[in-house]
């Protein structure tokens, strides 16, 4: 694992510690839009001394987005870094480091491909702490994300799992917790890390929510949304799902609990089953059959994210 890396900061010094640290990790994904809203924002506003962020780029090794990245940092007309790494180590790996490398008394996780939902999305967040919370999900959307015959497999599984408004996310606590657009109480990022033991994608923010919850700090969700813009075609979108699997055994090990989910209770069901690799062939056909209904695309994908679970705990 690397932590080599060259650092670019707009050099705008704070007299005292930012109240939120925005952190972003990149990795080959163009953050531009979001930078461009978040740019918008504080332009606009006093946030002098209150926000700060922090842009780590975990081994894209691509020029291009690295220049596209400091352009914005050095417009940012508050505390901006941007620490750019040689190597890729992985979602948690990227994480991490933005925790160690931010200052803010709280950490605001935001996705690269994320897009805040609201005008004023960073002011309702400095407006959230006057509650003191620990650890806050404020949602995930796919409200201006482009709409596209290529896309449309990702939209339906957003819709079905993900886009879930505040008081039904509440229901599920720890378990509906993505780090796409979470805010977290930095000495409690401290106590509890990433765990680096997740390779490749999927599973880890999870992990770390039930961690967290495990430890007593209470997790609360709000809407302060965000647009997840990055939807995947159905063939990136299957070949994550995939790869997931593996993690899907690890969370499983370290979490008994995650056996009474629904897509666990799936996995585990399918793992007793023989012939997967046929039900696998089959439903990734299906799955990216543009003329089907979208529903049974969705459902789909769903069986094909189980059986490479199934796979795994095999």
């Amino acid at each position: 694992m690397s932590d080599k890396f060259t650092l670019l900061s707009n050099e705008i010094s704070s007299k005292q510690k930012p109240v939120i640290s925005i952190v972003t990790p990149v990795y080959k994904n163009d953050p531009s839009p979001l930078l461009a809203r978040l740019l918008t924002e504080v332009s606009s506003g006093s946030f002098k001394g209150n926000v700060e962020i922090v842009v780590v780029n975990d081994g894209s090794n691509d020029i291009g987005l690295s220049k596209k990245i400091s352009d914005f940092i050095e417009k940012f007309p508050i505390p901006a870094k941007y620490y750019d790494f040689a190597a890729n180590n992985g979602r948690s790996f990227a994480r991490n480091q933005l925790i160690k490398h931010s200052q803010g008394e709280y950490i605001l996780f935001l996705d690269s491909d994320m897009l805040p939902d609201d005008d004023n999305f960073i002011g309702k967040w400095l407006q959230h702490l006057n509650n003191s919370p620990e650890i806050t999900y404020g949602g995930y959307t796919i409200k201006q994300a482009p709409i596209t015959n290529e896309n449309r497999l990702a939209r339906a599984l957003a819709a079905k799992s993900d886009c879930e408004p505040a008081n039904i996310r509440a229901e599920r606590g720890a378990q509906a917790v993505a780090t796409s657009n979470l805010l977290v109480r930095r000495d409690i990022m401290e106590k509890v890390p990433f765990d680096c033991g997740f390779k490749g994608w999927g599973w880890e923010d999870t992990d770390w929510a039930l961690r967290a919850d495990e430890s007593g700090f209470k997790v609360t969700h709000v809407d302060i949304t965000a647009t997840h813009l990055g939807l995947d075609d159905a063939n990136v979108l299957l070949d994550k799902l995939k790869k997931a699997g593996p993690n899907f055994k690890y969370i499983l090990e370290n979490h008994p609990q995650m056996a009474n989910v629904k897509s666990a209770k799936l996995a585990i069901l399918l793992s007793k089953l023989p012939f997967l690799g046929l039900l696998a062939a089959l439903t990734k056909q299906i799955a990216t059959c543009q003329n089907a209904p979208d529903k049974i695309r969705s459902f789909a994908a769903r069986l094909w994210r189980g059986i490479w679970a199934a796979k795994a705990l095999k």
